[in-house]
């Protein structure tokens, strides 16, 4: 397979997963340093997404290349704040490859989730 560009995360994106976290909105952004990053635009109903976060807060906290077109993605658990609290974890790592321009899989084929791209242009 061809070299996936990095730049090929940034926009908006929603994610489809089952579990509280379905249809949350964010937008994969390009920090000074060239490390890319996911800020929440849109949240979902759910209340404990309601509860836990808010717009603008960090929903994709590193996105880093394990390959030519492989991806580590790591996202911020909801109750962020609370797990680091008791000394767990406050993000979730996932595998991410691109299944063409606008969509990308999280795990084996999408097993952990699927983020679509929105706003197309």
């Amino acid at each position: 397979m061809n070299k996936i560009d990095k730049d090929q995360f940034l926009g908006q994106w929603r994610l489809n997963r089952s579990g509280i976290t379905d249809k949350i909105q964010f937008e994969i952004k390009k920090k000074d340093n060239g490390e890319l990053y996911g800020e929440i635009i849109q949240l979902n109903d759910n209340k404990y997404v309601q509860l836990f976060m808010e717009e603008g807060d960090q929903f994709v906290k590193n996105i880093k290349r394990s390959s030519n077109y492989e991806f580590t993605i790591s996202e911020r658990r909801i109750a962020a704040p609370l797990f680091s609290a008791y000394g767990q974890n406050t993000t979730d790592q996932f595998k991410a490859t691109f299944d063409g321009e606008h969509k990308i899989l999280l795990g084996k084929n999408g097993a952990d989730g699927v983020y679509h791209k929105i706003n197309l242009k």
